[in-house]
């Protein structure tokens, strides 16, 4: 598969493509093209497929990648579950509004509890938590999530697509050939 640099470059030279696609299939509003842009330089830096194993895209999040492990664990380095363009996409959404429910829960737990010294339960903090995202999806405009989901949708398509293309040439083309190709460049 290619390596973490190929995969940046990829997404890097998607972000005009993305924004002008973007900007035809929405008529032009500037805002789902951004948040569509935003979605995938995103997707193909920090919430792409590879964060199933120890990469690029899991160091990225920095102290926070620890909420990746339990996703390491569960799902198989390359499994549609990871990989699949549209199923690995819901699922690492999925898994991480989980995770961050229970970070902020325990996070706001603990600081009412200990900091403030309030009544509070971690079960009350969670719910909390659970209904302020709930509130944030009845709230915001379809357009948004659509142009989010597209993004980030797009940033593992051109992940994967780039492993299979990669996996398809390192099987048809000889690996004399493709060294003798690497110390010509």
């Amino acid at each position: 598969m290619p390596n973490g640099n190929t995969h940046d470059t990829i997404t890097f030279m998607l972000v005009p493509l993305t924004y002008l696609a973007a900007e035809m299939y929405w008529g032009g509003n500037h805002t789902l093209s951004l948040i569509a842009t935003a979605a995938m330089l995103f997707a193909g830096l920090m919430f792409g497929p590879d964060l199933d194993l120890q990469s690029r895209p899991y160091n990225r999040w920095g102290p926070l990648r620890f909420i990746w492990k339990p996703y390491q664990v569960a799902l198989p380095h390359r499994s549609t579950l990871s990989h699949g363009p549209v199923l690995g996409t819901v699922i690492r959404i999925v898994y991480f509004l989980v995770m961050f429910s229970l970070l902020a829960a325990s996070l706001l737990y603990i600081r009412h509890t200990y900091l403030h010294g309030q009544q509070t339960t971690w079960t009350a903090e969670f719910n909390m938590v659970k209904g302020d995202l709930f509130s944030i999806w009845r709230q915001t405009d379809r357009h948004y999530f659509e142009a989010g989901f597209a993004g980030l949708w797009l940033g593992a398509l051109s992940h994967t697509t780039a492993d299979l293309t990669w996996s398809a040439v390192k099987r048809r083309v000889p690996a004399a050939s493709r060294r003798s190709y690497r110390r010509r460049r």
